[in-house]
């Protein structure tokens, strides 16, 4: 058998309603600190065009589109009006994602866009509290009638206490008074993982990576379809500069920058050394999830311009550099090695479109992107019941629920066919503990967090897909990421502000089954089942190590120690992390327990290693609700 490979989703949909993870991107993963950087897809003159800008010291702010704007792409820009009698600083600032993080010894890069008809002075921005201490300034001069891009660096000193600091720009008042002047394209970046132009934010992205994901699904769920054919994911507007990007109106209801585009996507899997698996859109557009029939399907004849659109993507993403055109132009932005890429997935929970995607969309795309390219596998994203032609042979399976569906689907691959084909476990989390409403309210057993007893059964389900891992061939958990001050979807892998990050049970979970990984599963008796309920577990020996593993999830309500009896040699040595509800702590056998901003490290694994005195045997007593994953070293017993 072979590993089951696991990873997260950046940003996805649900089955039943619109309740998805926002801020997953944009004042999540990647790492840009200026919310509305650029006043895309908004409406000129309105309120709400000016999210999270604010006036200081009196200037008037308004986006407008009365004017040229940066690019063709970027028609808005911020019009600052000074009043005609004004002393002191005057101007303007940025609340960045409810707040910015100010890090001593960091170094920050920064830019905008400024024209006037009449000002000429100097311009002055800085990052400082709200209560006015500043940390870091700089000063651009050269302000003319034509755009000008100003570049500038912030190198605090000190660190701010708190996430409650801005971007601020001022001019001198009494130079500007009467005056106006534009603004555009505005951009502030922290050090980034890897150091990556254009990257990802440093915590969240260490705490993806540190679980070593085999995958990576992109550009997510929803993401791709879009509220509309025209708000879908255009993979050519997201690449080259951020002046040629014009965002989106994204499926949750605020403005997607696509700085998160295509090629940042790419160099993140290889940054993670995780198999890329490319989501296309596949013809079909989000409405009313409680009304299938009102969303936006291109008929038959209509699909062709689209078919093309992801044979370029894909040309651009593998094609060669000098002999391709889509190649060519991905040389021309500084890539020109190919990237690796193997799986295509066609479309996201076309379920809901069943008719349409199993009458002709799977078919037309598939046929034409397996003619262009041979190399490609595809996964389909019906159910598994859906006949499709050509028939699948990887299948994208999501799945959202209670603890006692994960416990009871730790089996449910045990007797699949072993016909060829493969799943995919795109989306799975448990939600809430309501058996018959796991899409519902807080009050009705939604989970605002991931909990122990959640993380537990989710671990109970992995154990099954590991076991069957020549048909499961990856797994995801999701969604990934939740800004605790705007979101729609509970629970997330990770909670953040501006400032913290905390890894909830489930990422300890996906993290010891991931890190822990053998290359071929192992026969116990007896077997995993559900007469061995409430123990669930799983076997594995890395070949390149000699390491076995027995990966036990414990979903019950009291400790149970188990004899374990080897058919090999084992060295003397046992080592074990586990996750519980720690014993002689005030949250001793809760189960519902989950980490917070507030209180994160209630539930975190602990390593523990002990003398074995018998090389064939052991016995271990599994806490109540825990997660554990044993290890023993075996020499030279390896699996053929």
């Amino acid at each position: 058998m072979w590993e089951v490979k696991t990873s997260f989703i950046l940003a996805v949909g649900t089955s039943e309603n619109k309740y998805v993870t926002i801020c997953s991107g944009d004042g999540g993963l990647y790492g840009e600190l200026l919310q509305n950087r650029a006043f895309q897809a908004v409406i000129p003159g309105t309120l709400n065009a000016l999210n999270a800008w604010q006036p200081f010291n009196g200037a008037r702010l308004s986006v407008v589109s009365t004017t040229k704007g940066v690019s063709p792409s970027l028609p808005n820009s911020l019009q600052v009006q000074f009043p005609k009698v004004v002393t002191g600083p005057i101007g303007f600032e940025n609340t960045g994602f409810w707040g910015i993080k100010v890090q001593e010894g960091w170094t920050y890069t920064g830019s905008f866009y400024a024209k006037s008809d009449t000002f000429t002075g100097a311009v002055n921005v800085s990052l400082k509290s709200t209560q006015g201490t500043v940390f870091s300034s700089a000063t651009v001069k050269g302000v003319s009638k034509e755009w000008e891009k100003f570049s500038f660096q912030f190198q605090p000193t000190t660190s701010a206490p708190n996430e409650n600091n801005v971007f601020n720009v001022v001019v001198d008042g009494k130079a500007a008074a009467g005056q106006v002047i534009f603004f555009g394209m505005f951009s502030l970046f922290p050090p980034t993982f890897r150091g990556r132009e254009n990257g990802m934010r440093i915590d969240l992205a260490e705490a993806l990576a540190a679980t070593r994901p085999s995958v990576w699904r992109f550009p997510g769920g929803n993401n791709i379809e879009g509220m509309s054919f025209d708000t879908r994911w255009k993979w050519n507007e997201t690449i080259g500069r951020l002046e040629d990007r014009p965002g989106r109106l994204a499926d949750w209801g605020y403005s997607n920058t696509d700085g998160l585009g295509l090629l940042e996507y790419l160099n993140w899997a290889e940054d993670l050394e995780a198999e890329p698996i490319l989501g296309i859109w596949s013809g079909i557009s989000v409405a009313n999830y409680s009304d299938l029939s009102t969303w936006p399907v291109v008929p038959e004849a209509d699909l062709q311009p689209y078919i093309d659109d992801a044979l370029n993507e894909i040309e651009f993403i593998v094609g060669d550099a000098k002999t391709t055109k889509f190649g060519q132009l991905r040389a021309s932005l500084g890539r020109e090695e190919p990237y690796s890429l193997k799986f295509i997935e066609i479309g996201n929970e076309d379920t809901f479109q069943a008719d349409s995607y199993a009458s002709y969309r799977w078919k037309a795309f598939v046929d034409a992107i397996g003619a262009k390219f041979p190399q490609m596998q595809f996964l389909a994203t019906t159910l598994p019941s859906t006949a499709l032609t050509p028939a699948y042979t990887k299948i994208d399976f999501h799945q959202y629920s209670s603890p006692s569906w994960f416990t009871n689907g730790a089996f449910m691959f045990d007797d699949y066919p072993r016909n060829g084909t493969q799943f995919f476990i795109g989306e799975y989390a448990v939600t809430s503990t309501n058996d018959s409403n796991a899409l519902g309210d807080l009050p009705s057993g939604r989970l605002a967090y991931p909990t122990l007893q959640g993380s537990v059964a989710e671990a109970a389900f992995m154990t099954g897909m590991e076991r069957n891992s020549d048909v499961v061939f990856a797994s995801a958990y999701a969604p990934s990421l939740q800004h605790i001050r705007n979101f729609q979807w509970t629970p997330d892998i990770l909670t953040f502000d501006a400032t913290r990050m905390v890894k909830s049970t489930s990422y300890y979970v996906q993290e010891m089954f991931s890190v822990n990984r053998g290359t071929h599963v192992l026969q116990t008796s007896p077997v995993s089942s559900p007469d061995n309920a409430p123990l669930y577990w799983v076997a594995s020996i890395n070949n390149e190590t000699d390491v076995v593993f027995l990966k036990v999830a414990n979903a019950g309500t009291a400790d149970l120690t188990a004899y374990i009896f080897l058919d090999f040699p084992i060295t003397g040595t046992l080592s074990a992390v586990s996750i519980s509800s720690p014993a002689l702590t005030p949250i001793a056998g809760q189960f519902g327990v989950s980490n917070t901003l507030d209180a994160p490290e209630q539930i975190i694994p602990v390593s523990n290693t002990w003398a074995v005195p018998l090389p064939d045997r052991l016995n271990y007593t599994f806490p109540a609700m825990s997660v554990t994953v044993l290890t023993l070293q075996s020499p030279n017993f390896k699996i053929a």
